[in-house]
């Protein structure tokens, strides 16, 4: 490649966004699009197709770029991985595939905050558009108890394959039920938008081949890698965005500079350069570029392009608290992995016959409110303890807080909303012995177990992504600053001393060791104050970074429009989780592949 080369439209990142986009601009045979991809092209590597070995991704710099945290000073001076994918696909070729919906609240408040047109009325037809869901037998369906799916709502032609999958263990038949003699049955599709309540989520997984459907697969698939007009160059790390100030005080973005085989390059845009390098990346290559705080940039010798001191801010997590139990003998859990022969004996069953704990295909959630776990007369003790924690005249340094917390305050009193996501997992999750995804979540103690977690789905902490350099090849700075509001501890608190009730509910409880052992050892959180205590000690990433290039007006702290385009240029966008205001409930890689899809249509738009 040579700098004289050109595209109409250059994409920065060829993960879940980026190559959505590159797949629906390239439709059009007079439009060129080059995506650059840091990582390499594995997708033919079974530890990508394979679904249950999501984690010999994890820590792999071949396959992640290995984020951590600052120590956070609420979880006892802690750091936390953050796995993100550095191949085709990004971390929807690494991540677990788990596929839920957002609320209709959730994504309602993005237009709240002032983004015309951002509800979920407008994404619904995108969230269907992605995605293809493949209907399980009616055999899965009594399993699992999957009376609430509306097949009306669901996909029937996106890239994506949605499956509930074959392999169900007694955990997962269990979970539903359990939560029905709660009378916590969960209430409608998720695609409504409304339901709570516990229930069986799918995954990307297609369910004839038994692999894993991800955006490098489904959306950059042959017949995409085919055209002439889509080029997609891989192991190209961006350095910068070439901008330029314009007569009408207007940046407008002339090109992108990237090393390729340790050599620098420039390729320049005819129409836009669109960032797709996600949270942690695309506000890093913003700074890099020029465009952020003045005082940042010129702390390490870049010049000011645009001075947007809220590039980076605003960043917002679902912190998770777990704790496992011991599995009752005979119970399969996820734990048995650890035996070398029981792992070769399960690779070899999938590569025969696609069966077996590898295909992995369901997972065990539950939406639910907090006012659901307090005493009686909780409602009121919700206001005090919002009141408390919210006073009306507290001040930020981040303008739209104040319009944030009053939508997050609504929510937390809805009855039909849901503050935490629980989430089952069929194998120990300890914190304890180490920081790394690998390390924590394979298994240290002996014997089987079941972890439960509980992510919180409107988390008030904000954190931040700065760079701490010049240099494109330094990882930024990444501090989440997990519970340093204090009311997410107080919810989290109380959603975790239900954890004890679910544990001791049949048919759930059948399924544990009676007495048996917990991680962390011996902790019990029926009492509020050792409740407290379980969030510190063990929370972790769910690993749905949201936020840092905020879709707000530049008075609220924006970084993009409702066009998604950077304030202050003309031709300068950024597609993907970056951009979302306030973060929604659940896995966000529905709602990265919605927003992706919407944006192409924007973009076409203005194209014509």
């Amino acid at each position: 490649m040579t700098t004289e080369e050109n595209y109409d439209y250059l994409i920065v990142g060829g993960g879940t966004a980026g190559l959505v986009v590159a797949s629906r601009l390239s439709e059009d045979p007079t439009v060129t699009v080059l995506v650059l991809e840091a990582g390499a092209d594995r997708l033919s590597d079974n530890r990508i197709t394979t679904p249950g070995l999501a984690l010999t991704t994890w820590d792999n710099p071949d396959f992640d770029w290995q984020f951590m945290t600052t120590p956070q000073h609420a979880l006892n001076g802690r750091n936390v991985a953050h796995p993100r994918g550095k191949t085709l696909g990004g971390s929807t070729a690494i991540h677990l595939g788990l596929m839920t919906y957002p609320s209709k609240s959730g994504i309602d408040s993005w237009e709240e905050l002032g983004n015309k047109g951002w509800n979920f009325d407008t994404l619904r037809p995108y969230y269907k558009k992605f995605h293809t869901y493949c209907p399980p037998s009616k055999e899965v369906q009594d399993l699992l108890a999957l009376d609430y799916m509306d097949e009306g709502l669901q996909g029937t032609s996106g890239p994506i394959k949605v499956s509930f999958g074959d392999f169900h263990g007694p955990l997962q038949k269990d979970w539903p039920e359990t939560f029905q003699r709660l009378n916590k049955k969960f209430t409608a599709d998720p695609l409504t938008g409304t339901g709570h309540g516990g229930h069986s989520n799918p995954a990307s997984i297609d369910s004839e081949s038994k692999t894993r459907s991800h955006a490098g697969s489904d959306y950059y698939r042959p017949e995409v890698q085919d055209r002439q007009n889509l080029r997609v160059l891989t192991e190209a790390l961006v350095e910068k965005v070439i901008l330029e100030k314009s007569d009408n005080d207007f940046v407008v973005a002339k090109g992108v500079r990237f090393t390729s085989g340790g050599k620098p390059q420039i390729v320049h845009a005819n129409r836009e350069v669109i960032l797709a390098a996600g949270t942690f990346q695309s506000p890093q290559i913003l700074e890099l570029s020029g465009v952020g705080s003045r005082a940042l940039l010129e702390q390490h010798g870049i010049e000011s392009v645009v001075d947007n001191p809220f590039v980076g801010e605003n960043l917002q997590d679902h912190a998770m608290a777990t704790l496992s139990f011991e599995a009752a003998d005979g119970i399969p859990t996820g734990d048995v992995l650890r035996d070398p022969q029981i792992f070769a004996a399960a690779i070899e069953e999938y590569n025969t016959s696609k069966t077996g704990f590898l295909t992995a295909g369901t997972y065990c959630s539950a939406y639910m409110p907090v006012v659901d776990f307090l005493d009686q007369g909780g409602e009121a003790k919700l206001r005090e303890l919002l009141d408390e924690y919210l006073p009306s005249n507290a001040r930020s340094a981040f303008p739209a807080q104040k319009q944030q917390y009053e939508i997050l305050r609504k929510t937390l009193q809805s009855k039909d909303d849901s503050s935490i996501h629980y989430l089952m997992a069929p194998f120990q999750i300890n914190v304890h012995t180490g920081a790394k995804p690998t390390e924590y979540l394979i298994p240290s103690s002996e014997g089987n177990y079941m972890t439960l977690c509980a992510a919180l789905n409107h988390p008030f902490s904000r954190g931040s992504v700065h760079i701490t350099s010049a240099d494109p090849t330094e990882k930024p700075r990444i501090d989440p600053r997990y519970l340093s509001h204090p009311l997410d501890n107080e919810i989290l608190a109380r959603h975790v001393q239900y954890m004890e009730k679910l544990v001791a509910a049949e048919p759930l409880a059948s399924l544990l060791k009676t007495g048996g052992r917990r991680i962390p050892a011996d902790k019990h959180v029926e009492e509020l104050d050792a409740a407290r205590s379980l969030g510190p000690q063990t929370i972790t990433s769910n690993f749905h970074p949201t936020g840092t290039c905020a879709m707000m007006s530049p008075e609220l702290g924006g970084v993009v429009n409702e066009r998604l385009m950077v304030h202050g240029t003309s031709n300068l966008r950024v597609v993907d989780a970056s951009i979302i205001p306030l973060e929604p409930r659940g896995n966000i890689q529905s709602s990265v592949y919605a927003i992706a899809e919407r944006a192409a249509d924007i973009i076409r738009q203005e194209m014509r």
